[in-house]
C-alpha cells in the first residue's frame, strides 16, 4: 500500500526549527541537574561554595545521606564539579562564578529550573 502524502509538506516546516542542542547540554548530566535543583531550594541571592555542591552531588550520585559520603567519593565529585560542571553551567549563564569557589545563580537560572520542573512533571 503506497502513501500518497507529499512528505515535503511535513519536512519543510521541521527543517526551520532551531537545532539548539546547547539548551539541553547543561541538563544532560545528573551532577549538573543536581546542582541546579539544589540551588533552586536556596534563597535566590544565596552564595554556595564548590565544596558544598560537591558534597550534595556525591550524596545524590551514591544515594547516600550526606554524613555517609566518604572522602574519596567527595573528592571525585569535587574535582568534577570544580573542573567541568560549574564551568559548563557558568558558560550557559545558569550559574555565576564569583571567584574560584563561590557560586550564585546566573542570569538564565530561572529558565533552566523551569525546564527541569517541566521535565520532572512529565516523568
Amino acid at each position: 500500500m503506497t502513501d500518497s502524502r507529499d512528505l515535503s509538506t511535513h519536512t519543510e516546516p521541521l527543517r526551520a526549527l532551531p537545532d539548539d542542542e546547547e539548551i539541553f547540554d547543561p541538563l544532560m548530566n545528573l551532577r549538573r541537574r543536581t546542582i541546579i535543583r539544589y540551588m533552586s531550594h536556596l534563597p535566590p541571592d544565596a552564595a554556595v561554595e564548590t565544596a558544598e555542591l560537591a558534597r550534595v552531588c556525591a550524596a545524590v550520585e551514591r544515594d547516600l545521606p550526606l554524613h555517609k559520603v566518604n572522602h574519596r567519593t567527595y573528592r571525585h565529585a569535587y574535582q568534577a564539579v570544580r573542573q567541568r560542571d560549574i564551568q559548563r553551567l557558568a558558560d550557559a549563564e545558569i550559574l555565576d562564578r564569583h571567584d574560584r569557589d563561590t557560586i550564585t545563580r546566573g542570569e538564565r537560572f530561572a529558565y533552566f529550573i523551569e525546564l527541569l520542573d517541566a521535565i520532572d512533571d512529565h516523568l
